[in-house]
């Protein structure tokens, strides 16, 4: 949805869409000008109707103090004899009132609350207005529009004080009869009397009100109309051609590649500064582009020839390279098969005196300590070496790719007991103090023995090694809390690994440094071996060692059997 829009959006020209945004804000204000113009006529409306209807009650007023002030004159004769004639100021406001309404669309009468004639009482719109009269005696009138059957009318409603001509009617004392015959209500100079009310229909008033905001409107549409086509011409002139010219310059480049554009040849009343510069930073673009392009085919050229010569440089460097990974592939696999033939060869002879030793023993006298102390140390010494013969062998297999898993369950218990026999002996003749524990809840696994014996032999071993007299070595095993790996961890208190060094001690023929090599020897195998076999069982090792607090390496593996059937799968995999 937005895609079609951008898509339309960029189909449409400048000048439309500045029209149609000038358009649309001059809708808007369209809108606005005709609320305020139709508010400002119904304010003035209703203006009119309050000063018309003003005009009235005062005229009203005006007959009423006339009476009232000719009362006398009225009742007497020309002799000076009282006599009442029954003319008296209500009687004549309510027949001048009745006059003015009969011969006018206009209608207007006296009211009050509790008229002495019935046809003084007050509708609904007049009761209001007294009752506000009675609350408040500052206000004096009340206005509103109305409707009287179908006809919308205003409505005047003007409040009528107690007067000194009202007082012989209406003053005190409350209850006596006045000249008219009726009781006195006993009112006060000040009190409300009653009100004039005043209807006017609305007709006359309402056409005028919408005429005037149909003028103001459609003289407003009238400059809108006007303002846009000047908007329109002046951004033809002065834009939409400008750039549409460009463009046309633009393609001409692209077709030519050189094109000088002077658009304001005879259109100079139309040239603004900006266009101009526009126009004069084109043509220089146009004599750049047109250089540029005379020397870009030779340039091509040039690096096309610079990319072949780079190209048949790096076809030589890749066959070189390959022909020394082909070499280094042999002479790694060389390396392990002389390897492996040395220390099988090795194996044999260290065997036989490792028995011939053993034989030897068995003749030497009791007594004769210090041949038993020799043969003890060929003994030493040659299983020392066996095992090195051992890792040798196992390294090569492993980089051969050869080396087997022999799947079973394991008891870690027994694989202890095996290490312990074999180590023991070094620990005690060197002063360590060695010692195994396998926690209770510690599972039967499905591993492969030997390899764990490898395992755990050598860092033992290791530990052992590099352990000096009065220290100690501890081979613990136990179930990792979520019961998902067997942790099997070799603590001992011997010289410690720095920690830059922890990446370094499980490369192949690696160790700390030359001084370790010269105080404790070995061949650096132990450890990278104990790296790829925990790898092979689909465990993992850590450590955490430090110079002078000694090191823990800790190997995990696990104690469930996935890991075995993913194993068997890799290896029909690798079969098929």
């Amino acid at each position: 949805m937005r895609d079609w829009a951008r898509s339309l959006g960029a189909g449409v020209g400048l000048k439309t869409k500045i029209i149609g945004l000038l358009l649309a804000s001059s809708l808007l204000l369209l809108c606005a000008f005709g609320m305020w113009t139709y508010a400002m006529q119904r304010h003035a409306t209703q203006t009119e109707l309050v000063e018309t209807s003003r005009v009235l009650v005062d005229e009203m007023n005006a007959v009423w103090d006339f009476i009232a002030l000719n009362q006398d004159r009225i009742d007497h004769t020309s002799d000076g004899t009282y006599e009442y004639k029954g003319l008296h100021c209500a009687i004549v406001g309510k027949s001048v009132a009745a006059l003015f309404s009969l011969d006018s669309e206009y209608s207007m009468r006296f009211t009050k609350i509790d008229p002495r004639n019935i046809a003084n009482a007050p509708d609904a719109t007049e009761t209001a207005a007294l009752e506000m009269f009675a609350a408040d005696p500052e206000l004096h009138e009340y206005y509103e529009f109305s409707t009287r059957g179908n006809e919308r009318v205003f409505r005047y409603i003007s409040a009528m004080k107690v007067t000194e001509q009202c007082m012989e009617c209406h003053g005190g004392p409350a209850g006596e009869m006045d000249v008219t015959g009726y009781p006195k209500e006993g009112w006060e100079l000040g009190d409300l009397a009653g009100a004039t009310s005043v209807t006017i229909p609305t007709a006359l008033y309402d056409s005028n009100m919408w005429s005037a905001v149909r003028s103001n409107v459609l003289f407003f549409l009238f400059i809108v109309v006007c303002m846009c086509i000047g908007i329109y011409v002046a951004l033809d002139r002065l834009i939409a051609r400008p750039v549409a010219a460009l463009s046309s310059g633009l393609t001409r480049v692209g077709e030519t590649r050189s094109h000088r554009m002077s658009f304001f040849d005879g259109n100079s009343a139309y040239a603004t500064s900006e266009i101009v510069d526009l126009f004069a930073r084109f043509n220089e673009m146009s004599e750049r582009l047109e250089v540029l392009y005379g020397n870009l085919e030779s340039q091509v050229e040039e690096r096309t020839e610079q990319l072949r010569r780079a190209n048949d440089e790096l076809e030589a460097q890749r066959a070189h390279v390959e022909r020394v990974n082909e070499r280094l592939k042999n002479e790694n696999k060389y390396k392990s098969d002389f390897l492996a033939i040395v220390s099988h060869e090795l194996r044999t002879p260290l065997t036989s005196v490792l028995v011939f030793a053993e034989l030897m023993e068995e003749t030497v006298g009791s007594n004769d300590d210090l041949a038993r102390k020799q043969l003890e140390e060929i003994r030493k010494n040659g299983r020392i070496l066996l095992e090195m013969v051992d890792n040798v062998l196992e390294t090569a297999r492993i980089q051969a790719g050869s080396e087997r898993l022999n799947l079973e369950l394991v008891d870690i218990a027994d694989v202890f007991g095996q290490v312990e026999s074999a180590t023991s002996a070094v620990a005690l003749q060197k002063g360590v103090r060695f010692s195994t524990c396998v926690e209770p809840d510690v599972p039967l696994v499905m591993s492969d023995w030997e390899k764990v014996r490898r395992i755990v032999s050598n860092l033992a071993s290791n530990a052992v090694k590099f352990t000096d007299e009065g220290g100690s070595v501890d081979v613990r095993a136990s179930l990792v809390a979520d019961g998902k790996e067997v942790s099997i961890a070799v603590r001992d208190t011997g010289i410690g690994i720095p920690e830059d060094k922890h990446r370094l001690i499980f490369e192949r023929f690696t160790q700390e440094n030359m001084s370790t090599v010269r105080r404790y020897g070995g061949s650096g195998l132990g450890l990278s071996l104990v790296k790829d076999l925990t790898a092979m069982l689909g465990g993992r090792v850590e450590i955490d060692s430090a110079p002078g607090r000694g090191s823990l390496f800790t190997v995990f593996l696990p104690a469930d059997t996935a890991w075995c059937e993913r194993e068997r799968g890799d290896e029909k995999g690798g079969a098929s």
